[in-house]
């Protein structure tokens, strides 16, 4: 439980952790140069990674982009990401689009002509016997979509994981393709290579609104005044994406999860980094912070920590955290108990009531939005990017997106686990 009052807090440390979280100065807004376009085929709203994915999808298929960010990219959500990329799902969907992202992170920088840093490292998650038999039917969902992994028995798994802890475990589920990837380098490699393709990119530009005639969007309007003339926009502004959408009376079931991870740095008798890890019992991820360091996260937040204000006020996290984190991950990995602190950081989150991102065209015609991610957004980027660039440039949804409808809130027809294992107690993060 996080303290009401933090007397002690340990800031995010760039330095340690190798992630810089947007620390620069305060910027002005609505700095776009005069010469700037007034006018594009599609206009992205956000230059997160799902934003700078969208741009560049859209502006490989030939059409004239706008990507327009209040800041400079990665400086919000993406910047605070644990940026795991893993396969593994409940459901069929969930599968698919990770499966297509990780092969796009594989071969990310022949794609882009950029590098996003990605380390495959493979990924560990154990059940114990009271979950066994689910976690057969998990694998067996896994492995009929292709996923390349690997039933061990706790004894396997230390052979690949030494440090681990698996005496309670019934059996540990191994995918060696899983990794991890700078995600503030995946954003700028996005936002680069649309850029390549004759996108204009416009930081320092906050959005204020939409221009609308007769049902249809026309544009989208500058906090400067300034409107950008546009019959297609895409809204990925994660957090802000629903006070954007009322502006045009769209209301989105989406709710703010603040999620914190610590940095720790391995002692020297740890070994080789470690995979990554979910431990499902202690609540928390785990994943290799470069050569020398861990992040670690809690898996699921409590419903009551949800919150219906988007605004992040404060990334630092607090020592009581930091220390029960490292609690939390010496259980499995005990050498981590000396594991020095090197900073750490919050991060804040948009789900879902089914913890699935709403990806349809809302409202005014013309109007997309891809919301709710539920901390999943930056491993499905590639994918989900790719398929709104489609959607967004036929007019006509891909079959995939089918069950991402945001009227299926009102139909009754959420997005339920083919093989949930175990039993979930909260949002799922990672």
């Amino acid at each position: 439980m996080i303290s009401s009052i933090f007397l002690s807090v340990i800031p995010a440390s760039p330095g340690a952790a190798g992630r810089n979280l947007d620390k620069s100065p305060p910027v002005s807004p609505d700095m776009a140069p005069p010469s700037a376009p007034t006018r594009a085929d599609v206009v992205v709203i956000g230059g997160g990674c799902m934003g700078a994915s969208t741009a560049f999808h859209l502006a490989r298929k030939g059409l004239d982009v706008i990507l327009v960010e209040r800041r400079h990219l990665a400086s919000g959500a993406t910047g605070h990401s644990g940026a795991i990329v893993r396969q593994h799902y409940e459901t069929r969907i969930g599968i698919r689009l990770a499966r297509e992202s990780l092969r796009f992170f594989q071969r990310f920088e022949a794609e882009t002509g950029h590098p996003c840093d990605f380390r495959q490292t493979g990924f560990l998650s154990g059940a114990r016997p009271r979950d066994a038999r689910a976690f057969d039917v998990l694998l067996a969902l896994l492995h009929s979509e292709g996923v390349r992994v690997e039933r061990l028995s706790p004894r396997e798994a230390m052979d690949v994981e030494p440090q681990l802890v698996s005496s309670d475990l019934a059996a540990v589920v191994h995918d060696p393709d899983a990794g991890y990837a700078d995600p503030i380098a995946t954003a700028v490699g996005f936002g680069t290579a649309a850029r390549d393709h004759g996108a204009t990119i416009l930081e320092n530009s906050t959005v204020k609104g939409f221009a609308t005639r007769r049902g249809r969007v026309t544009g989208v309007r500058l906090r400067s005044a300034r409107t950008i003339a546009s019959d297609r926009v895409v809204l990925t502004v994660g957090n802000w994406t629903p006070r954007l959408a009322r502006t045009v009376g769209v209301r989105l079931p989406i709710r703010f999860v603040r999620g914190e991870v610590a940095i720790l740095r391995r002692p020297s008798s740890f070994g080789a980094p470690p995979k990554i890890h979910f431990d499902f019992y202690g609540n928390t991820y785990s994943r290799p912070e470069g050569d020398k360091d861990v992040l670690v996260g809690y898996m699921d937040t409590p419903v009551h920590r949800t919150s219906t204000e988007p605004e992040l006020r404060d990334d630092s996290v607090p020592t009581s955290t930091v220390h029960d984190l490292r609690r939390r991950l010496a259980a499995r990995f005990p050498a981590m108990a000396r594991a020095q602190p090197r900073g750490g950081w919050a991060g804040l989150y948009d789900v879902t009531p089914d913890a699935y991102p709403i990806l349809d065209a809302v409202g005014p015609e013309g109007l997309y939005v891809a919301v709710g991610f539920s901390g999943h957004g930056f491993k499905l980027a590639p994918a989900v990017g790719r398929l709104l660039a489609e959607f967004v440039s036929a007019g006509r949804r891909p079959e995939a997106l089918a069950p991402l409808r945001a009227s299926r809130f009102r139909e009754h027809a959420l997005i339920q686990p083919e093989a949930p294992f175990p039993a979930r107690r909260g949002s799922r993060l990672p």
